[in-house]
């Protein structure tokens, strides 16, 4: 079968649906979309389809952009089930280690995060023996979660659920931290329970319960990484997208979302192969940041002045910061197991993000450690003989200034040449580097090549507002109903993505999807997707 041109061929001018990014979420509601038999066109500014959900190659490496670990991929899992409805199988997850598929280092212990909320409850126990009460009562809650979450396909049945959960109900419009405190005192107990607060880039505090509690019950159903990385996921929904006839288009960016007597209708995009183009759709379906697309790409006086005013105010999640590193194997000593490291200098998770949010580097930030050869050990790509593909996460400064640019600096691509950009660049990595001899004493001197990414990276490769790939920040005033839906006041406009009601995440972000392609198709696409029907069985 002939290859795809995925860069100069554009076989028609009109579609029943438009795609603004392929991401997670675009990439599966248009191949969600295509294969119900619609007529679909996936745009994107980057020359591969996935958003975050990609890979990049360099002297014999291979790393991933932002998939680290997953959960829902268990058999039957939701992953699985929209990869099957978007016809993107086969995909292999390898199980993370259910003894702890998350490792939390603190200057005086380590806990290791297991599979199942019971089990984690023991240990929590074992660890803090004179918590009990307060450890029963968040398992309680995590427990009321699991319930909620079992019913994604049945709203009805959802809030059943909730309305069962008298604690749940209580504590749903509060941050993560005020429960946490009702729980228990114990620093140390509340450290370890919001000890992989990375996964959504806040602190306790100002994180809504919601979210801090329900990626931690996320994972305790199973952690687990894409046999072949992220890129993976990517490859098998563009394939399946376009084997059902959708029209994938790379290097081209839209430029603005179409508008005629008040519904959208089409997009103006340009490529350096097609130059500025126009095509028109019955659906506008974007998957871009959500700033970028209320504030940048609609025309003005197409949204309310309200909504306009909001997309102003909405706070966007802490970006990231990321070293990809080669080491020698010898660097991990003894640590063997597939789980994450999270390297924690102090009890107190909040000082990091006040410093970050005001434009500061962190003095002591939590270090994220992913070691993708572990993870994925069949994956002779990752990394040359002899050598680990590792990477270390934490939270960084967006404002282009703490970098030492300007903000119209900081929108150009020769901003990678200042001086003072690469001196702080090279500074902050060499601050984890360090951090991380609390994990892998003789890392640092084990390093055989390093490439550092920043915000302004992120930004650069997938638009996002500040370099975030959070989305809008999972805060008790944006979380749930405070969120956008699939539909938007502009008929004909749609949106999917890490902002929207259904979360961050992959799985987030591909629920968004499906979401937005039941918004298209019908309610009827839910259950057909994620009902007992569709249960998938282990082999």
């Amino acid at each position: 079968m002939k290859e795809a041109d995925r860069l100069r061929d554009l076989p028609a001018h009109a579609f029943d649906t438009v795609v603004i990014g392929a991401g997670t979420g675009g990439l599966t509601a248009a191949a969600l979309l295509a294969r119900r038999g619609k007529k679909v066109l996936l745009l994107d500014q980057h020359t591969v389809p996935g958003g975050n959900a990609t890979i990049f190659s360099r002297n014999g490496y291979q790393f991933d952009v932002g998939l680290h670990y997953l959960g829902g991929c268990h058999p039957g899992g939701l992953i699985p089930r929209i990869l099957r409805a978007a016809g993107a199988e086969p995909v292999v997850f390898e199980e993370m280690d259910p003894e702890g598929y998350d490792t939390l280092l603190f200057p005086d212990f380590a806990f290791r995060v297991p599979k199942g909320i019971e089990i984690f409850r023991e240990r929590l126990r074992e660890a803090f023996p004179e918590e009990r009460r307060g450890i029963d009562r968040y398992c309680a809650l995590l427990r009321s979660l699991e319930r909620l979450l079992r019913e994604p396909a049945h709203p009805a049945r959802a809030l059943w659920a909730l309305a069962r959960s008298p604690l749940l109900l209580r504590w749903a419009s509060r941050s993560f931290g005020d429960f946490l405190e009702s729980c228990s005192p114990h620093l140390p107990l509340q450290a370890v329970l919001a000890g992989q607060h990375g996964d959504y880039a806040l602190p306790p505090s100002r994180a809504s319960l919601l979210v801090g509690a329900g990626i931690a019950e996320h994972y305790l159903e199973g952690a687990y990484f894409p046999r072949g990385g992220g890129q993976v996921l990517s490859d098998r929904l563009a394939a399946a997208f376009e084997a059902a006839g959708g029209k994938i288009l790379l290097r081209s960016r839209v430029q603005e979302i179409l508008v005629r007597h008040g519904r959208a209708v089409g997009v103006r995009f340009e490529s350096p192969y097609l130059g500025v183009q126009k095509v028109e759709a019955r659906h506008v379906l974007s998957n871009a940041d959500i700033k970028e697309t209320f504030l940048r790409l609609l025309p003005e006086g197409t949204l309310r002045s309200q909504t306009r005013e909001r997309a102003h105010r909405w706070e966007m999640a802490p970006a990231l910061f990321i070293a990809y590193l080669g080491v020698r194997r010898t660097a991990l000593e003894n640590r063997l197991a597939r789980t994450n490291y999270w390297i924690h200098s102090t009890y107190d998770h909040e000082i990091q993000y006040r410093q970050a949010a005001r434009g500061e580097f962190p003095e002591a930030p939590t270090v994220y450690v992913s070691i993708a050869s572990l993870k994925d050990p069949k994956n002779e790509a990752l990394a040359p003989e002899g050598i680990v593909n590792l990477q270390l996460m934490a939270v960084a400064p967006s404002q282009p200034e703490a970098w030492g640019l300007s903000p119209e600096e900081a929108l150009g691509r020769g901003y990678r040449r200042s001086a003072l950009y690469r001196e702080r660049k090279e500074a902050f990595g060499k601050r984890l580097i360090e951090l991380s001899r609390a994990a892998f004493p003789r890392l640092p001197e084990e390093i055989v090549y390093q490439e550092l990414a920043t915000p302004l990276t992120q930004s650069r490769y997938t638009c996002s507002t500040g370099g975030t790939g959070y989305g809008i920040a999972a805060t008790p005033k944006q979380f749930l109903l405070s969120r956008p839906a699939a539909r938007t006041e502009l008929p004909g406009l749609l949106l999917c993505g890490a902002s929207c009601r259904t979360g961050h995440g992959i799985a987030g972000v591909m629920m968004s999807g499906l979401m937005a392609a039941s918004a298209i198709l019908g309610p009827h696409l839910l259950p057909e997707v994620l009902g007992k029907a569709n249960a998938l069985t282990p082999s």
